[in-house]
């Protein structure tokens, strides 16, 4: 219960609401309380009352709270350098993605060595919105392909292709994994691994390399697809 003087808890009237049953708060005289107590339009007295908010404020405060879902969701680090990124950064990260049509909130777009940067995600997305019938394969190479693109026996290399059902186009592109990336050491400390996922599961980073070089082909962001209007910009 909010006891006080008459001016002061009408003066609160004018700008707050209870929690509870929303506006309409006034002042009643308690004998009880012998005192003045706010009372709200439900008949009970609250224990704490909340500010009003005008409709433009209360527009702005959910412009905000769900810009700031936005941008919790966004990796706030450079995937290439680690380091921390700038909230001006990261908001120019949230509009670059909404401008392609591409979703922040999925991390369809990173900062790698200081650019932005599509993920796998971001082109498998930007695809399928696009409404044309594709398949994406991705397979291991052959050892005459290990052979032909020179890699190490100990590196991993994969093959994606890109094939547009309608038209018959082709994209193919490599994926590889280098045996210095696998026993890299952090440049932090010399005793562990720069990359122990690498390390672990390089055919996975391999298979995903390749499959992002090809859909990248296939469908550049902002290119030929998006100029016909078969991908529109924004979120919807």
């Amino acid at each position: 219960m909010i006891t006080g003087d008459k001016e002061y808890l009408e003066q609160i009237c004018t700008t707050h609401v209870c929690p509870e049953h929303g506006p309409k708060l006034c002042v009643a005289w308690h004998a009880g309380e012998n005192n003045y107590v706010i009372r709200c339009g439900a008949g009970h007295f609250p224990e704490e009352v909340t500010r009003e908010l005008t409709p433009m404020q209360e527009y702005k405060a959910g412009e905000r709270e769900a810009h700031t879902q936005i941008m919790e969701l966004i990796p706030r680090k450079d995937l290439g350098t680690d380091k921390l990124l700038s909230a001006a950064l990261v908001e120019a990260l949230s509009e670059y993605a909404i401008k392609y049509g591409l979703d922040p909130d999925r991390a369809h777009v990173v900062m790698m060595y200081s650019k932005p940067y599509i993920t796998l995600d971001g082109y498998l997305y930007y695809a399928n919105r696009s409404g044309i019938p594709y398949s994406l394969t991705s397979r291991p190479m052959t050892t005459g392909e290990i052979k032909d693109y020179k890699l190490g026996k100990t590196d991993h290399g994969w093959l994606a292709e890109v094939n547009f059902l309608d038209s018959g186009a082709r994209f193919t592109a490599p994926g590889i994994v280098t045996y210095e990336e696998m026993t890299a050491r952090s440049p932090r400390d010399e005793s562990k691994l720069r990359s122990p996922v690498v390390a672990t599961h390089p055919w996975q980073l391999a298979q995903k390399r390749a499959e992002w070089q090809t859909m990248r082909r296939a469908f550049p962001v902002g290119g030929i697809i998006e100029r016909e209007g078969k991908v529109p910009k924004g979120r919807e």
